[in-house]
């Protein structure tokens, strides 16, 4: 049975579900992330493993130019046991989209990340266990947006928890931090805002494996859902605008629901309803449960060996 899939905070859609995070690329988004958290961390039992995922992404309601809202989002990464339950890791990603500038490619990179996760479950009797997964990551800036913003590093804690009710019923929670390494604390331009500096993140979900078969795979339904928090770099100006913060916190919301299917051990495939926001706009507490510009729909392929 697989983890549920609770998605640790990244940018891009968790810049997918939090649309103000700053960089580009950290992370695929709530289905994808979460693909790839679950094959990591329940794979075959070898000192070494290599997962391989692409994930498509549109808005559930599209522009009359389609192209403009849909992406592709690919990801590689490894891991290897060092010492007991403990595995250092290391993530490469590209994103394609199907429009681009004269002269440029829609293929770029995101973000790189190093870490180490350590498993350290807590057996409250032999039918009872708490799964609990430490991982520290950092993120490095080989993303555009990253690169642009003059980013150093991005170092990322998150708790994964899990624990199996009953047999295929599986309860999550997730909390995380990052604190983001910029050269400045400002954006250059004339319009440059600061760049965030924390990130906080609180996430639960439920997951449910209802068919099991040796022939033909498994088949679950899921869902979850949270909020993250974002801090931006204090102003040398104590007054508020577009290019001035006086470091408050800004909150963001995000669920998702998605139905996936095991195939093969090696292989698994995921379809998902996303959507995130910020809870206040334009100053005011204003949340939607869907909205035509932040509500999407994603398909994940992910192969483990």
């Amino acid at each position: 049975m697989r983890p549920a899939l609770i998605p640790a905070l990244g940018t891009g859609l968790l810049a997918l579900a939090t649309p103000a995070l700053a960089a580009e690329g950290a992370g695929p988004g709530l289905a994808a992330s979460a693909a790839s958290t679950a094959s990591t961390e329940a794979g075959p039992k070898r000192q070494w493993q290599a997962t391989a995922s692409a994930n498509y992404r549109q808005l559930a309601v599209s522009d009359p130019d389609p192209a403009n809202d849909r992406v592709m989002l690919y990801t590689l990464g490894g891991n290897v046991g060092v010492f007991e339950r403990g595995k250092v890791f290391v993530r490469f990603g590209l994103q394609e989209r199907f429009v681009a500038e004269p002269g440029e490619s829609g293929v770029k990179f995101r973000d790189t990340s190093i870490g180490l996760s350590y498993a350290s479950p807590i057996a409250f009797d032999e039918n009872n266990t708490l799964n609990l997964v430490h991982r520290l990551a950092f993120f490095l800036p080989t993303s555009r947006a990253s690169l642009a913003q003059d980013l150093y590093v991005a170092p990322q804690y998150v708790l994964i928890s899990s624990y199996e009710l009953a047999h295929g019923l599986t309860l999550s929670f997730s909390p995380d931090a990052r604190y983001r390494w910029h050269e400045y604390a400002e954006r250059a331009g004339i319009d440059g805002v600061m760049n965030v500096q924390w990130e906080l993140g609180l996430h639960g979900g439920v997951d449910w494996t209802f068919l099991e078969t040796e022939r033909f795979g498994s088949l679950g339904v899921g869902a979850s859902a949270g909020s993250g928090w974002q801090r931006k770099y204090a102003s040398r100006d104590d007054h508020e605008s577009s290019t001035s913060d006086a470091a408050i916190w800004y909150q963001s919301y995000d669920w998702e629901a998605h139905v996936s299917y095991d195939p093969l051990q090696y292989l698994s495939l995921s379809l998902a309803v996303e959507h995130g926001g910020n809870v206040l706009r334009d100053g005011i507490v204003n949340t939607f449960f869907t909205h035509r510009d932040e509500t999407e729909l994603s398909f994940t392929l992910v192969g483990t060996y």
